[in-house]
């Protein structure tokens, strides 16, 4: 009897099971990595030996452990992403003047000829409602070269020593699926690049320990927020390295956090090793091979079967592929078995996405292939119900109402079809079965401004409010038990494991966040404040808030 006693019992506790059988429970005893039973104290009694450790947690609420299932976590090894330089959000240098200044004390510390980087710049959000120039650019840092990105890195700024280096100028062609933007008047580059891939080919190359650098990084503030999975949506650059650098850091202890490592298409070309989605283990997993359809629509690359309201463009030069293309593409992915994740956001380029999805199944049917639409912003509701028999999973950013609410009804797609995007409701109510993420680092989770938060998360899906107090689309709000089961069941759904994680049961990996507050029962908009007290993974606290 003494063998089936838990190694760790979680006591006086509100446990959110999202099980439906036994949807809440106030203890939970774990053996190993697994969950051995979960019930009421009395009955989780018996399981305590002399050896097991119990936690009592007065009243606490425990839930599955968050997945966040569409990150770039490796990325955080890289120098574009990395949070030690510059965080151009507006809220944080209001307008170009205060944007020069930071610049200019990053130069003041770097030798000439360095690059000098800043993430999340917001150009609707300066004073000044547009973008820096690369002259302006040049003020702040003539010796160096400088590129400062977009939030979402779907587009850049670059002065003129980094145009030069990335061989950009007047005679440079647009690449497919990006713009060069120009002066109207000498056709000289601005400096704006939209979906132009040329300028990272040019900047510092991270090495392999920068990249493990960046996970083991990235590692500690993802179990702050109480994420025990996530995927990686494409390691970037397409590097060996990048890769190689999961594997050595989960054999070292850096990586805790279980992962699901998508393939960049272009990597997948060169370096087919004919194993397919779900190779590997519950630390490491093979995923999709990842795909870009279209761009952002911050950088008017989404592509939509209307204009963008504050511009002449529907988007259309944000394709990166043709139609014959992609679908060949496609086809040929899915039927070496792989899962297929598709980044796609305006309504016409979601169509697209799932027109070859469907191409794909017809000519090559196999059992449950569960591919997915990453990002899924604006669906029409005819291809929500094309996800549903296809069996494709929308994979929802649910900060987009929060976070860029007010622009997409003033400068992107206005008020109506802002009041659609993101239609989490309606892809419940369609029998689909939606997960979410936080794209990061588009946000992070140390970021003042952004974070990424899975409970902010759950808090701008159910309240769907912009930052000015817009009600953006009221009718796709979701409860939060809806939120919460995108974080955790459905995410684990996506990847394949829902039989042995996102919920908590007998039998299933016990990977559990204590939460300081019970996310089912506070105001909606609080749930964004609910403090993560411990996270857990495999049985092993891994995260301990400070008392």
């Amino acid at each position: 009897m003494q063998s089936l006693c838990a190694d760790l019992v979680l006591t006086d506790t509100n446990v959110i099971t999202i099980c439906d059988a036994a949807p809440r429970a106030e203890a939970i005893a774990i053996r190993g990595d697994i969950i051995l039973a979960t019930g009421s104290a009395a009955e989780i009694a018996p399981l305590i030996g002399d050896d097991t450790e119990v936690l009592a947690l007065h009243g606490k609420s425990v839930v599955p452990g968050f997945i966040d299932s569409h990150t770039h976590m490796v990325s955080m090894g890289n120098f574009l992403f990395s949070p030690k330089r510059i965080n151009a959000a507006a809220e944080l240098y209001p307008s170009i003047r205060d944007l020069q200044r930071a610049i200019r004390t990053e130069a003041d510390g770097t030798s000439e000829g360095e690059w000098i980087g800043g993430v999340n710049l917001d150009p609707n959000g300066l004073e000044e409602k547009r973008w820096p120039t690369r002259y302006e650019l040049d003020e702040g840092a003539m010796h160096h070269p400088v590129v400062i990105y977009l939030r979402g890195f779907h587009a850049c700024v670059a002065n003129s020593m980094a145009l030069e280096r990335a061989g950009i100028n007047r005679d440079t062609p647009d690449p497919e699926g990006g713009v060069i933007e120009r002066d109207a008047e000498t056709g000289e580059p601005t400096g704006v690049l939209r979906d132009v891939s040329s300028i990272r080919e040019v900047l510092p190359i991270p090495e392999l320990e920068d990249f493990k650098e960046g996970l083991g990084l990235a590692n500690d503030l993802y179990l702050q927020l109480g994420i025990t999975s996530q995927g990686d949506a494409g390691a970037f650059p397409n590097r060996p390295e990048a890769y190689r650098a999961y594997q050595e850091a989960v054999a070292e202890g850096r990586l805790k956090v279980r992962t699901y490592l998508m393939i960049r298409e272009a990597f997948y070309r060169e370096m087919d090793l004919g194993l397919r989605t779900g190779f590997g283990n519950n630390r490491l997993r093979l995923g999709a091979v990842k795909i870009f359809v279209d761009g952002s629509i911050q950088a008017f690359t989404c592509a939509f079967d209307e204009p963008y309201v504050t511009r002449d463009t529907r988007g259309m030069e944000g394709l990166q592929y043709s139609v014959d293309e992609l679908n060949a593409l496609v086809e040929e992915v899915h039927a070496l078995g792989y899962q297929v994740a598709m980044h796609a956001q305006g309504d016409c380029g979601i169509r697209i996405a799932v027109d070859a999805i469907e191409q794909a199944m017809r000519k090559h049917p196999r059992p449950d292939p569960r591919h997915r639409i990453e990002h899924t912003l604006c669906p029409t509701l005819d291809d929500l119900k094309r996800m549903k028999e296809l069996g494709i999973i929308p994979n929802f950013y649910v900060f987009h109402p929060w976070f860029w609410g007010d622009q997409h009804i003033n400068n992107f797609i206005g008020a109506e079809r802002a009041a659609r995007m993101t239609p989490v409701k309606t892809a419940l109510k369609l029998g689909l079965r939606p997960c979410a993420h936080s794209d990061c680092p588009v946000c992070t989770p140390n970021d003042p401004v952004w974070p990424s938060n899975p409970l902010w998360g759950m808090a701008c899906a159910t309240t769907r409010k912009t930052r000015s107090g817009i009600d953006n689309g009221p009718e796709e709000r979701i409860s939060p038990e809806e939120a919460l089961c995108m974080y955790t069941l459905n995410g684990a759904y996506a990847t394949f494991e829902e039989d042995i994680k996102g919920s908590i049961e007998p039998g299933k990996l016990a990977d559990l966040v204590v939460l300081g507050d019970d996310p089912l029962a506070v105001d909606t908009w609080e749930i964004r404040n609910i403090p993560v007290e411990r996270t857990i993974i495999g049985g092993e606290t891994v995260f301990l808030r400070d008392a």
